[in-house]
């Protein structure tokens, strides 16, 4: 038959009007695959050094003497070019509790980011013959109150989400109802976006009169840290962050409940709960988000944002870390860490242990203490270009201790210039696939492109680049620059290594024109690959011939050819990459590039170590080359998740290590054979004390030596759970299963129900707080381990297991069924020592 090849028109002619921009980040998975050290964060400049541009002043408003836990929001009235915040804290201190807490605001109407004004509402006074918080602040006005700027009361770290796509109340508070929640609950309020004349929230009025029959109650089975939260939006789904509080389950032998006092260091943990397409009153489940990004840092609470024209991006994650216990030079200090997400629920840190905004370094500067900081806002008055993001924080020079005072200071970063990839003076390559493409994404949830976009009359087809690099390579030759970034797209050919089938498009980034100084503009400079223009046609015209060649039969219509999986890659020399950019210049209402499927990709959380010989004694798995893809997280990051070990003990030295995930010697958790006791532990250590540990043995009169057994260990919510579901707690399960002895046995993380009271006196408090302190504690809670060695306690083998290992495997959970393993699947983005 014969072969029609249509091209309508070549460049389809429509009305064309700009339309925006897509951006995505260099740093989300579903572009580019990446391991830590790839990693480059830009830290903003702070203003002045630092120094507070609002400075709370306790003789002239004594409301302001104690803004401890102060955490910021900041908005925009765009009518009125006023910028508003939002401080939420103690109001009204009080040595005997309940303390009076709410929110302050503060607004500034000029060009001049030192100006700002304290908000006068009337909606509270101060009261200064006060003795308790309630007192001290009234919602009536009496002769010889004071007028304050205070907003809301009887509310707990306020976080306010402006939804622009809401039709209807798109203000969405997220708090804890000071005297309602008794640790189950967190409450929301909606408000209209309207403004008074100083540029406030005037929905803060009706919430005053209505929020406890208003509010949105999210009623969890317990919560214990909660503090600092807010919303994000993943596709039309509503999320927010909070935190959970976690302490050791193992006693000391000194120690005996009830614990008084309690000196069991405290560990915090950010929490992600799903709530739905609308807020209503419902039941909710948390979900851990991040464990500790190092052995000195802990998550302390979290601010999700997304920037304008980024909605089909990642949220970055800006983490207020507290300094753990026991470090002097950093213990209770805050700063902010990145994390990043693809769907909202699964989190990760950006070059972990790293600052984003650090304390300052002069122990007389603001911030020296304490930084708790606000999601980024634009602001015509102050950038008339826009493209700068001011980051407001809470800033004190005293560490997180009782009777610090908090101010607000500013930093000033570049947009799209939060975080990317780097290379030095050796050439990087990244891709969006590992080099054997099965390893990688599903064919389903590859990344497409579309050629039928590509070819509208005057769309940007081709990417552009925001990218710190030192050189101009218009003109140029790439094998001749010293300096360049470059992103390529090409049809995906799973035969291929990385995919790369043909190139389709591409471009390079560029320093500002003609000099060495960086862009902050997003750049498209073209290339040649092989003899065809990285910035034309071209290479989808060739591929259309190709794909017309091997398709005799087919009449191939640009206009209507679908959308074709792509593999992407990106070469950085001296440079660093933020972002790429396509531009939408037509009646069509899709951009070229869409990574919607592979932004949402579930797959690679299923590892699996099969013994290449189990005779071996030792393999040990270094995951600090990770490159996880979106959505994956590796045995090291697991938040939850399910382990499956089979084994063949047999007799030999008193303590056999199965294996062994570990930082170092203080923090780690294993799985040992005890040759003395013939039973199995599993154990936790964390900064050098046992926080968990279970141990099963055999029945009596038998020994599991020489007998197949199967250990499992389930740190996943209850339904979840395949094994002991007598057990009804969500936490961590250890099982020993010997199908020969017909036996399983399992054991749970100790509960410490009386850690505060004795038998008979425990109340729902407690309760709440022991389950929060045993919640699902698995890999990742270890401080993100480096390695795991399987046979042996490190790669040097000492404390070897005298037995035979056949096969590891870490997954989200077990699967149902009589099996402990999941079909098998190659090990992802490691290597073995």
């Amino acid at each position: 038959m014969k072969k029609i090849f249509f091209i309508l028109g070549v460049l389809f002619v429509q009305n064309l009007y700009s339309q925006g921009a897509q951006h995505f980040s260099a740093l989300n998975p579903a572009l580019f695959l990446y391991n830590e050290e790839d990693e480059f964060i830009n830290s903003p400049l702070k203003y002045n050094n630092g120094k507070q541009v609002v400075v709370p002043d306790p003789v002239k408003y004594p409301w302001e003497g104690r803004l401890e836990n102060g955490m910021p929001n900041v908005l925009i009235d765009h009518e009125k070019d006023i910028v508003s915040i939002y401080l939420s804290s103690f109001v009204g201190y009080s040595p005997k509790p309940p303390s009076k807490v709410g929110m302050l605001a503060y607004y500034n109407m000029s060009t001049d980011i030192n100006q700002w004004h304290r908000a006068n509402p009337s909606l509270y006074w101060y009261n200064p013959s006060g003795k308790t918080g309630d007192e001290l602040i009234s919602s009536v006005y009496k002769s010889g109150y004071l007028s304050t700027n205070i907003v809301a009361v009887d509310v707990e770290s306020v976080g306010i989400f402006d939804d622009y796509n809401a039709e209807s109340n798109p203000i969405k508070l997220i708090y804890l109802p000071q005297r309602e929640s008794r640790n189950k609950i967190i409450s929301s309020y909606e408000m209209k976006r309207e403004f008074d004349n100083e540029g406030i929230l005037t929905g803060f009025s009706e919430m005053k009169t209505d929020r406890t029959s208003k509010q949105k109650n999210f009623t969890f089975k317990f919560i214990n840290g909660d503090t600092h939260m807010n919303f994000l939006k993943v596709k039309d789904d509503y999320y927010f962050v909070s935190r959970l509080n976690s302490k050791r389950s193992s006693l000391l032998s000194t120690e005996t409940l009830p614990l008084k006092p309690d000196n069991r260091k405290r560990y915090r943990r950010e929490t992600v709960t799903w709530v739905g397409p609308t807020l209503v009153s419902k039941n909710v489940d948390l979900n851990i988000a991040l464990d500790m990004s190092t052995e000195l840092w802990e998550p302390y609470s979290m601010q999700p944002f997304q920037l304008p024209d980024h909605e089909n991006d990642i949220w970055w994650g800006l983490v207020t870390m507290f300094g753990s216990a026991g470090f002097p030079d950093t213990e209770n200090k805050q700063r902010t860490e990145l994390a990043i997400s693809n769907d909202g629920m699964t989190w990760r840190y950006i070059k972990p242990g790293v600052p984003f905004l650090d304390n300052g370094t002069d122990p007389s500067s603001d911030d020296y203490g304490c930084i708790n900081i606000a999601k980024p806002i634009q602001h015509f008055f102050w950038d008339p270009y826009m493209k700068n993001l001011y980051f407001f924080y809470a800033s004190s020079n005293q560490r997180h201790v009782s009777g610090r005072n908090s101010g607000i200071s500013l930093a000033i970063g570049k947009y799209g210039k939060i975080a990317g990839l780097t290379a030095s003076s050796s050439e990087k390559i990244f891709y969006s696939q590992p080099q054997h493409p099965a390893d990688g994404l599903s064919e389903d949830c590859l990344q497409l492109f579309s050629i039928a976009d590509a070819f509208y009359l005057h769309s940007d087809f081709y990417p552009s680049l925001l990218a710190d690099v030192y050189e101009d390579p218009r003109g140029k030759e790439m094998s001749k620059l010293s300096s360049y970034a470059s992103v390529s797209i090409y049809s995906f050919d799973k035969t291929k290594d990385y995919g790369l089938g043909m190139f389709l498009c591409g471009a390079l980034g560029s320093s500002q024109r003609g000099s060495t100084d960086v862009s902050d503009d997003y750049e498209a400079v073209d290339f040649l690959e092989g003899a065809l223009h990285s910035t034309q046609r071209s290479g989808m015209l060739k591929y259309l011939k190709s794909y017309s060649d091997s398709h005799p039969d087919q009449i191939v219509s640009i206009k209507h050819f679908p959308k074709i999986p792509v593999a992407l890659m990106a070469k950085l020399k001296k440079a660093t990459l933020y972002e790429i950019q396509f531009l939408r210049q037509s009646t069509s209402d899709n951009f070229v590039l869409d990574i919607e499927k592979a932004s949402n990709y579930k797959g690679g959380n299923i590892w699996t170590y099969d013994i290449p010989q189990p005779s071996l004694q030792c393999h040990t798995v270094d995951f600090s080359d990770a490159k996880p893809l979106p959505n994956q997280t590796l045995p090291n990051m697991k938040v939850k998740g399910a382990l499956a070990v089979s084994v063949q003990p047999q007799s030999g030295n008193q303590e056999q290590t199965v294996l062994r995930m570990y930082n170092n010697d203080d923090n780690y958790s294993t799985i040992i054979y005890d040759g003395s006791s013939k039973g199995f532990i599993y154990k936790m250590m964390k900064d050098g004390k046992e926080f968990s540990s279970m141990s099963i043995l055999p029945p009596v009169g038998d020994t599991f030596e020489d007998k197949l057994v199967y250990l499992t260990l389930e740190a996943v919510p209850y339904n979840d759970r395949k094994m002991g579901h007598y057990i009804p707690e969500d936490a961590a399960v250890f099982t020993v299963t010997c199908p020969e002895l017909g036996y399983a046995a399992s054991k749970q993380q100790p509960i410490l129900w009386g850690w505060k009271h004795a038998k008979g006196s425990i109340t729902p408090s407690d309760s709440a707080n022991a389950r929060a302190f045993a919640y699902l504690q698995f890999s990742s809670f270890i401080s993100r381990p480096k390695k795991l060695t399987i046979g042996g306690k490190n790669e040097q083998c000492e404390s070897p297991f005298a037995g035979q290992i056949f096969k590891i495997q870490f997954s989200d959970k077990l699967p149902d069924g009589v099996n402990f393993f999941w079909p098998s699947s190659p090990m992802v983005a490691t290597k073995e020592n």
